[in-house]
Parts: structure tokens; C-alpha cells; sequence
């Protein structure tokens, strides 16, 4: 198996673990909100974990081994690292803002 194979695996892997811990974490919670359960949990790293895997796993299953995220020598992300951290950032703050509003409106604190 050849080394961008490996990666695109990788890519999918990922995408299919966000599905499960998105539905565990996001969803769930959500549908026992809308359901008016007395208590609905759910955990705050979710919100980091879920975008996380999304936007690297689509990295990965597009462009493969192609494109270098971090720098090897110097052990620090390439510009295309940084976008990628700033979109897992960005889509981490926007989900839990979204879920909060969500709650809200439901009538949860």
C-alpha cells in the first residue's frame, strides 16, 4: 500500500470517526434537548475533537500524501498547517456557539 493510499485511508478513518463521536456527542444530546429531558449532557472537548477530525480528514482524503502540513526539520506547521488549525478552530468555536444557541432556545441554561 503505497504511502498517499495510507494517507487517504487515514482521511476516511478520520471522517467516519467524526460521524460516530458527532452523533455520540452533538446529536444525542441535541435530540434529548428536543425531546424536553430534565438534564441534557454532553462534553466541551466534542466541540474540538468533532472539527478536528472533519477538516483533517478531508485534508487527507483529498489531497493524500500531496500536501505538507508540518515541516519535519523544524517541527512546526507549513502555512497549509496553520489554515488547517484555523479552520478546526473556527468550526470548533462556531459549533459550540450554534449548539448553545440551540439549548437556549430549548430553554436550557
Amino acid at each position: 500500500m503505497g504511502e498517499d493510499t495510507k494517507f487517504r485511508l487515514g482521511g476516511l478513518v478520520s471522517l467516519i470517526a467524526a460521524a460516530a463521536f458527532g452523533w455520540e456527542g452533538i446529536v444525542l444530546p441535541l435530540r434529548a434537548a428536543e425531546a424536553h429531558a430534565p438534564r441534557v449532557d454532553y462534553s466541551i472537548k466534542i466541540f474540538v475533537l468533532v472539527p478536528a477530525l472533519i477538516v483533517f480528514g478531508l485534508f487527507f482524503l483529498i489531497g493524500g500524501a500531496r500536501w505538507q502540513y508540518r515541516d519535519p526539520v523544524r517541527q512546526m506547521p507549513t502555512p497549509i498547517g496553520w489554515v488547517l488549525c484555523a479552520l478546526v478552530a473556527i468550526s470548533s468555536g462556531a459549533s459550540f456557539y450554534w449548539l448553545n444557541a440551540k439549548f437556549a432556545a430549548l430553554g436550557y441554561q
